[in-house]
């Protein structure tokens, strides 16, 4: 049977568009469909345009179900992202599995973590929990009780499923390597430092700022804030270090998108998951206590920066490049995947 994608309903940081591109690499056709467009700018193929207006809600809902219905007769798998399916609060799922469709849910973070189980971070305050559990969890339960399986990015999230007895893949994060050229560190008496605090408690922003105010040498520091990705990527290229999150332990779309221009990354990686990836991991852990000195020993030493950001883009290239990872997720949607750990494929 023809493989006939949905990628849906909310794009993560182009985990959806980007899985999308790869799989259509792989002769496998696949859209990215969303409800509204996420204000990063990330490409898809049907924007929706449902905005959160209470007056319009009836038109917005009979709009939503014309394309569920249009869904149903087009596609036979349905990647869900952020825990979203085709209706609002799973309302299509028994539909969709009555016709045959089969449906991942893939999860980015604060879609499940604490949805279920509690988790002590060492650093990562539990600041998702904003609404009602229970409704919460009744949203998450019809799409775990119909899914096919469960794609996760890394084993950070494991601890936050229910008692499940579905199939659980660890995929790891796509981009469109294509989409970056490398420029090494340069050897410049002023270095610059790039940090996003996207989300200012999760990355660890204030903490971060406050150890870089310990370090002696002379650079030059980028937040970056309120940019598209386009813009963004501008600012990553002038960077010579980059500095991602201090918070969960492992590393995000952001270090893949620094190690694929070729820059050393400063990120925690937590030693409980360190372990779970591949050995030759090239990113630069810190803690907050050990930040100002792991930065200004990489500011003092522009060919230890370049030997880094050319393992970074070695790394991204045969771990994180999209095409490679949807020739397996294709394997996924099929049954015919030879390792739940795409990590041991790639």
């Amino acid at each position: 049977m023809e493989l006939k994608v949905i990628h849906g309903m909310s794009e993560v940081a182009g985990q959806g568009i980007n899985s999308v591109t790869g799989l259509r690499n792989n002769n496998v056709t696949s859209n990215m469909v969303v409800w509204r467009r996420n204000p990063s700018g990330y490409e898809v193929d049907i924007d929706l345009k449902i905005k959160k207006d209470i007056l319009k809600m009836p038109f917005y809902g009979f709009k939503m179900f014309c394309f569920c219905i249009k869904a149903w007769t087009k596609y036979n798998v349905l990647h869900s992202h952020f825990g979203y399916s085709l209706l609002p609060f799973g309302l299509d799922l028994k539909v969709d599995k009555l016709l045959g469709m089969k449906v991942f849910a893939e999860f980015h973070g604060s879609d499940i973590r604490w949805a279920y189980k509690e988790k002590e971070y060492k650093y990562l305050e539990n600041y998702t929990i904003t609404v009602n559990k229970q409704k919460r969890q009744k949203r998450l339960n019809r799409l775990i009780i119909n899914a096919d399986g469960i794609i996760l990015h890394d084993y950070e999230l494991i601890e936050h499923l229910p008692n499940i007895s579905k199939p659980v893949y660890i995929v790891p994060l796509r981009i469109d390597i294509k989409k970056f050229e490398p420029i090494y560190s340069l050897h410049r008496s002023k270095p610059i430092i790039v940090h996003a605090p996207s989300k200012r408690k999760i990355k660890g922003t204030d903490r971060i700022l406050e150890a870089l105010k310990k370090v002696k040498c002379d650079y030059e520091l980028i937040l970056v804030e309120g940019k598209t990705q386009q813009e963004a990527f501008e600012i990553y290229k002038k960077a010579d270090i980059i500095i991602d999150q201090i918070s969960g332990g492992t590393y995000g779309v952001l270090a893949l998108e620094a190690m694929a221009l070729g820059k050393p990354v400063i990120t925690y990686i937590a030693e409980e998951y360190r372990s779970t990836f591949p050995n030759e991991l090239p990113i630069v852990s810190a803690e907050f206590d050990d930040l100002h000195e792991i930065v200004s020993d990489l500011l003092a030493d522009s060919n230890k920066r370049t030997l880094i950001g050319k393992a970074g883009r070695k790394y991204v290239e045969r771990y994180h490049d999209a095409d490679k990872v949807a020739y397996y997720l294709k394997k996924i949607y099929e049954g015919t995947i030879e390792d739940n750990n795409l990590f041991n494929l790639l």
